[in-house]
């Protein structure tokens, strides 16, 4: 009867094999030419991601002249921060693939509303500087506020259309002035004047009003004005004002 290795034996002295191997290499021919074999030119870049905002063959066009050294030498952060500076890319995740391949992974900015007149947002707030994609997105929410607040209306903007998708409703424009008093637009029309303060509980307490008794009379309001402490005003599209108490 044969005697046989187990399978991870041999594994086990394949290794040891290719290790005593590579070790003769270099002692017999020395570190440099081993590098030779193995540093080659990149000969290929492979970019992969889903591309809506920016193309493949641009981010191609980009990486190709950054690619200044050999395979082992690339300076790939200094690559991932020239990728990374780029408007619509959010994220770069950079791979050397032996032989001599560089693997590009894109994620891109996930922009949910415009901000001012040639910007955007993504759900984080983060500011993206753009003038390439006004007709995509010349349908997204419009937000505008002062300088430096642009996560601070985010974060409004999200917590005020969760309320109003309660009622098949959302916010098509929202801005804060330099004093921070709210004012916004609904996706039936209305235009709402919010003010400074207790902004979510004014909105709280005009969809239970809305529920009850707008609703069915939404096609004819023009604004609302919530300023009020105890109530607020609804203009109809016929010009006549008429305060609606909260109560």
């Amino acid at each position: 009867m044969g005697f046989k290795l187990p399978a991870i034996r041999w594994s086990y002295h394949l290794s040891v094999l290719a290790l005593i191997s590579l070790v003769a290499v270099i002692v017999v021919f020395g570190r440099e030419p081993l590098i030779e074999l193995v540093d080659k030119p990149v000969a290929n870049i492979q970019v992969e991601g889903e591309f809506y905002y920016v193309g493949e063959a641009e981010v191609s066009k980009l990486v190709s002249p950054l690619i200044d050294r050999s395979f082992l030498q690339l300076r790939l952060e200094s690559i991932k921060q020239e990728v990374e500076a780029q408007p619509w890319v959010s994220s770069v995740v950079l791979t050397r693939q032996w032989p001599d391949q560089l693997r590009v992974q894109v994620h891109e900015q996930n922009p949910i509303a415009r901000w001012g007149r040639d910007s955007y947002l993504s759900a984080h707030g983060d500011v993206i500087v753009a003038t390439d994609a006004a007709k995509k997105l010349a349908k997204f929410p419009l937000l505008t506020g002062p300088k430096d607040s642009a996560q601070l209306v985010m974060k409004s903007f999200k917590r005020l259309n969760q309320l109003l998708a309660q009622h098949d409703l959302q916010v098509s424009m929202l801005a804060a002035n330099d004093r921070l008093a709210w004012k916004m637009t609904l996706t039936n029309g209305w235009q709402v004047k919010l003010g400074r303060d207790e902004v979510i509980e004014k909105v709280q307490r005009l969809m239970g009003i809305y529920e009850r008794t707008l609703k069915n009379k939404a096609g004819q309001i023009k604004a609302v004005d919530l300023r009020y402490e105890n109530g607020f005003s609804v203009t109809w599209k016929d010009d006549a004002n008429v305060l609606a108490s909260v109560q």
